[in-house]
C-alpha cells in the first residue's frame, strides 16, 4: 500500500477485496474502504474510510 500511496498524491488508497485487473470494474461491494494519501504519498494516520457498501467474499 505504501508503493500504491506514492503513486498517487493528495488522493486515495483503496482496499479491494477479491481479484480484479487494471481494466477491470470493481463493484462497490468489493471496496472494502480506502486510506487518505498526502500531498508528498504518505498514507495519512488514521485516516481509514470503511465502506459501509462493503460485503467480504464468501469462504474467508
Amino acid at each position: 500500500m505504501i508503493q500504491e500511496a506514492r503513486k498517487h498524491p493528495n488522493g486515495w488508497v483503496y482496499v479491494i477485496d477479491g481479484t480484479y485487473g487494471p481494466n477491470d470494474t470493481v463493484p462497490p461491494e468489493a471496496i472494502a474502504g480506502a486510506w487518505e494519501v498526502d500531498a508528498i504519498g504518505n498514507i495519512v494516520p488514521n485516516s481509514f474510510l470503511a465502506n459501509p457498501k462493503y460485503k467480504p467474499k464468501q469462504g474467508k
